[in-house]
């Protein structure tokens, strides 16, 4: 919440703190939670190695646990760090494994911020035609559930797209 009101450095210092309470606390639940977060954090300030740090922790504690959902949420950030380091496919498949197994458990309050994610992966694959088709899902789904907080972002994606792909066309 921090981030999305224009307090990045209260944001991680925040993350920090929940990060350092949740070790403490030794209460598997809530560490993987916090490492899935941390992982966010850290992707909205494109640090991609901190990102997979956090995505493959919380992997692992999650996969231990069989916390499902929060097993494919860091799949889903580690997809996304792969995409970024221009391993297009191989990040692009596990992102959409994750969305589709946090689907199958009815969870869609994150759904735009990752179809966003899967959007500008694909859009580094030059699929702009299918980041286009994302993003529009991306911001049906915010519409539907109200889940706001990243829809300025995805106009902004939108607008990449719609350049990229006027671009291509010239």
């Amino acid at each position: 919440v921090l981030w999305a009101l224009g307090y990045p450095t209260q944001a991680l210092r925040q993350t920090q703190e929940a990060l350092a309470l949740a070790h403490e606390l030794a209460h598997p639940m809530s560490l993987g939670i916090a490492l899935n977060w941390a992982a966010i954090v850290y992707q909205f300030r494109r640090e991609a190695r901190k990102v997979r740090e956090y995505a493959e922790a919380a992997m692992a504690l999650c996969s231990a646990q069989g916390f499902s959902f929060y097993l494919a949420w860091g799949t889903l950030m580690r997809g996304w760090v792969l995409a970024e380091q221009g391993h297009h496919e191989e990040g692009i498949a596990q992102m959409r494994q994750s969305l589709a197994a946090q689907l199958a458990t009815g969870a869609k309050l994150l759904r735009p911020y990752y179809l966003g994610l899967l959007a500008e992966a694909q859009a580094r694959a030059g699929q702009i035609q299918q980041g286009l088709s994302l993003v529009a899902e991306a911001l049906a789904v915010a519409e539907q559930n109200g889940a706001r907080v990243y829809e300025a972002e995805l106009y902004r994606l939108r607008g990449e797209l719609a350049l990229a792909q006027f671009s291509t066309q010239r």
